[in-house]
């Protein structure tokens, strides 16, 4: 998971506090926490801000190559896509190959690191 407000990839699941957590979590979101930056936000395979970006469907990630239309092999409306024109992509760790109308950006994770907050009391 990349945080959407310092692209670190130090985030981790954060426990639901409250009935809008819950409400999120039927939206099929999860609250997430990240290490770096500490901020609070939902995502489920891809965090919310960063949903208008093309992205792999199966893992989430924003590193996809381009491809001819014609290798892509399964999907909703394929041919009206291929007859379209709409751009073929490939998820280099999953190999998942679909179409996208979203316009592709390569966000990758900052390589901050994350500094142990201690409480001075």
């Amino acid at each position: 998971m990349i945080c959407p407000q310092c692209r670190s990839a130090d985030c981790f699941r954060s426990r639901r506090s409250g009935i809008s957590d819950w409400i999120a979590t039927a939206a099929a979101l999860r609250p997430w926490r990240c290490h770096t930056c500490d901020k609070r936000f939902y995502a489920g395979r891809v965090a919310w801000p960063f949903l208008r970006f093309a992205h792999c469907p199966r893992c989430g990630n924003f590193d996809l190559q381009r491809l001819p239309r014609n290798r892509v092999d399964d999907g909703a409306l394929m041919l009206v896509k291929r007859f379209f024109g709409v751009p073929a992509y490939r998820c280099d760790p999953c190999r998942q190959r679909f179409f996208s109308i979203l316009p592709p950006r390569r966000i990758v994770p900052s390589t901050l690191v994350a500094e142990r907050r201690t409480v001075n009391k």
